[in-house]
């Protein structure tokens, strides 16, 4: 009977490594479509005047102005201040949550009662603390960083508690079993642990972040980033392009940046899944 057991979860293990390619080229299948299908409607539209170009040019042009764009030294500069600000911002954000997240999951009475803080915090929207933020610090990147970082904490910080208190509790006490110091199980088993769970939320967390450093440029003005770019050239009036460019081109940076993480999430904590296929 354990051997028929085995048999079957093996066979099935293979099924889903073996189904996993197709299942990505069938994912990026449709959001191809979807994303093509988009920019036909928006094309078509335009042309055809159903929507006034004037407000919503041709997708095609928008493309062409926004592969233009990149031809601009002032424009990449725009683009280097958004992306340090959203890289610093999350790494500051990695750096609290992380550790936070550990002490909060190791200990079960720890754990649930900041769980209903977490949970109280985490829905309050970064970009209505703006104005307190101005008021504060002023409009300079420490008030981005500040409103990046709040964004970016919580899903970073959930996702450390909940992996480090779903530790398997048999694993540690094997752990001390061996002599292990409780410092030396939350290294070497609690952390690899959690990992699969800490990059989830950090992935999660790096959309948010550039997502509220786009939004925090377009409210709050300032010199620099993706959304001054677009505050300036809407304010403009007849620049309109440079308006969908500048969209297009924050879009395109979000997508490679999640790219990336997806990819070193499958990369290197891929065994969490087939862990869980395989139970």
């Amino acid at each position: 009977m354990v051997e028929v057991t085995t048999t079957t979860k093996a066979a099935a293990l293979a099924a889903t490594r073996a189904s996993a390619p197709r299942r990505k080229t069938r994912r990026l299948l449709r959001g191809l479509v979807g994303v093509l299908g988009l920019a036909a409607v928006i094309e078509i539209v335009s042309r055809l005047g159903i929507v006034n170009p004037a407000f919503l040019p041709p997708f095609s042009e928008v493309v062409v102005n926004a592969v233009g764009l990149l031809a601009r030294p002032a424009f990449l500069m725009h683009v280097g201040a958004t992306v340090g600000t959203y890289a610093l911002g999350l790494a500051i954000a990695i750096v609290i949550a992380v550790p936070i997240g550990t002490i909060f999951g190791l200990s079960q009475p720890v754990y649930r009662s900041s769980r209903t803080l977490v949970e109280l915090m985490r829905p309050v929207p970064p970009v209505a603390l703006i104005p307190l933020v101005v008021l504060a610090v002023g409009s300079g990147i420490e008030m981005k960083l500040i409103v990046v970082v709040f964004a970016a904490v919580w899903p970073i910080l959930f996702n450390t508690m909940y992996g480090v208190h779903d530790v398997d509790p048999v694993a540690k006490h094997m752990a001390r079993s061996f002599g292990l110091t409780r410092g030396a199980v939350i290294r070497r088993v609690v952390i690899p642990s959690s990992a699969p769970f800490i990059v989830t939320g950090i992935r999660v967390a790096s959309s948010i972040a550039l997502i509220v450093v786009v939004t925090v440029e377009l409210v709050a003005g300032g010199a620099d980033g993706i959304g001054a770019f677009i505050s300036r050239a809407r304010a403009a009036g007849d620049a309109v392009l440079d308006v969908y460019a500048g969209t297009l081109m924050a879009g395109v940076i979000g997508l490679l940046i999640n790219l990336g993480i997806g990819w070193a999430e499958r990369r290197y904590f891929g065994w969490a899944d087939r862990q869980e296929a395989a139970a």
